[in-house]
C-alpha cells in the first residue's frame, strides 16, 4: 500500500503542529489522527477491486468534520487507483492554472475513493 500526502497537507499539518507549540509529538499525534481508520483498514486481506492500493492524505483529510472529528486519509482501492488519483489531481491543477485562478480547484474523487 502506497502512502501519499499532498504539498497543502504537508504545510496544514506543521502550521497544527507548529501552533500547538509540541514538536515533533504533536506532529506524530496529527498524523496517526489522519491515519487512524486507514490503519485498521488495511491489514485486512482484500483481492480484486477491493484491493487497497493507496493512501491519500490531503488539505481536507486535516480539516474537522460535522462531528468534531478529523475527516481522515483517503483510502484507494482497486489496482492503480493511487496512480490514476495522482493523474486526475494533475490534470485537475494544471486546468486551474491555465485558467488563471488562484484558489485551488474543488476536486471531485473517482468513486474508488474512500473517505473514512
Amino acid at each position: 500500500v502506497k502512502l501519499h500526502f499532498t504539498e497543502n497537507a504537508r504545510k496544514s499539518i506543521a502550521r497544527k503542529a507548529m501552533s500547538k507549540n509540541t514538536g515533533a509529538r504533536g506532529l506524530r499525534a496529527i498524523i496517526e489522527n489522519v491515519l487512524a481508520d486507514a490503519m485498521y483498514e488495511i491489514p485486512d486481506i482484500r483481492t480484486g477491486d477491493d484491493v487497497i492500493d493507496g493512501v491519500v492524505v490531503d488539505e481536507d483529510s486535516i480539516e474537522l468534520g460535522s462531528d468534531g472529528l478529523v475527516r481522515g486519509a483517503k483510502i484507494l482501492y482497486g489496482k492503480g487507483a493511487l496512480d490514476r488519483y495522482l493523474s486526475k489531481e494533475k490534470n485537475d491543477s494544471e486546468t486551474t492554472e491555465a485558467s488563471g485562478g488562484d484558489q485551488e480547484a474543488e476536486t471531485e474523487l473517482p468513486s474508488i475513493v474512500a473517505s473514512m
